[in-house]
């Protein structure tokens, strides 16, 4: 599949007026389950301590910057729904409160013979066991996802080999630690910044479309509809150097993280996204309409989304 959507890629962005076409090798498959986890569940921030910042110099004068030290919660729900089309579920997420932080994940499995279902868990739990084992004390949050989501890939790879199947997951999850969060992704589920009345999507799709919109050569709105909207270059379990996205996010209270899969993003517009969440105080109700909303536009895969908010 690799070297087919390479030469896709390059006849679509180099040979104008030529019309190719590429197959995925996975097939998704569900399980008729829904799965409620931890809803509305709230954990206490350890606040930053009470320090200065460095000093800026700004032309014609100088400035400090204090961090807050007041108080402030994490709530969060996470909630998936196999969908109206799918006959089983192959997301698979994780909400987890560690000693000093807290772990959110969010997969969406592929592969034919129920693999999917088994490379998204794997992946997750694999993931949330390097991060549970690794941060305590000093450490480097960005490095430490990059190292478990590493380590998440060549489990699935392993299992993949063991069982004779073709079998991969997206990925994406957020390690929140005081008011930050930490985020990495590979393939197409979201992670999703919502704060100040805006919606910003701060993971990066790994997919075709995502390629074709970067370079101008099809519409952002056109892309959730687009036939060839699943074919992705990048997952968990194809490759075994595969490049892991990172970054860092300040937060404050009021913010919100939604982590999602291609099944909600997909059938549900970024504004009706933001509305839901934006609105919705209790965050099981915002979920359980996010997901209504993704079946009531089709409910064509497996449908996750997972909220965290700042309180």
């Amino acid at each position: 599949m690799k070297q087919d959507l390479k030469s896709c890629l390059k006849k679509i962005f180099f040979s104008a007026g030529e019309q190719h076409t590429t197959q995925s090798s996975f097939v998704t498959h569900n399980n008729g389950d829904t799965r409620v986890l931890q809803p509305a569940y709230t954990v206490r921030l350890k606040p930053e301590p009470n320090e200065e910042l460095p000093a800026s110099a700004p032309q014609g004068g100088a400035g400090t910057a204090q961090r807050s030290t007041a108080e402030m919660s994490l709530v969060w729900c996470g909630l998936t729904d196999t969908g109206l089309i799918r006959d089983h579920n192959e997301d698979f997420f994780s909400c987890k409160a560690l000693e000093e932080s807290s772990l959110f994940i969010v997969a969406d499995g592929m592969g034919g013979h129920d693999a999917g279902e088994v490379a998204s868990r794997l992946a997750v739990e694999t993931v949330c066991k390097e991060v549970q084992e690794s941060a305590k004390g000093v450490y480097d949050p960005e490095k430490l996802l990059e190292r478990a989501v590493q380590h998440a890939n060549a489990e699935v790879i392993r299992e993949g080999v063991n069982k004779g199947y073709i079998m991969g997951t997206t990925l994406t999850l957020a390690l929140m630690a005081r008011e930050r969060a930490y985020i990495a992704s590979v393939g197409d589920s979201r992670t999703y910044w919502i704060e100040n009345g805006s919606i910003r999507q701060i993971t990066e799709d790994h997919s075709l479309v995502a390629k074709l919109v970067s370079a101008g050569k099809l519409m952002k709105e056109e892309s959730r509809t687009h036939p060839k909207a699943n074919l992705l270059y990048r997952t968990i379990g194809t490759d075994e150097n595969v490049k892991v996205d990172t970054f860092k996010v300040d937060l404050k209270r009021g913010d919100s993280l939604l982590l999602c899969t291609d099944g909600l993003w997909g059938e549900v517009t970024d504004e009706d996204i933001h509305r839901v969440c934006s609105t919705e105080e209790d965050l099981t109700t915002a979920c359980t309409k996010l997901i209504q909303a993704a079946n009531d536009n089709g409910g064509k895969d497996n449908i996750t989304a997972v909220v965290v908010k700042l309180v």
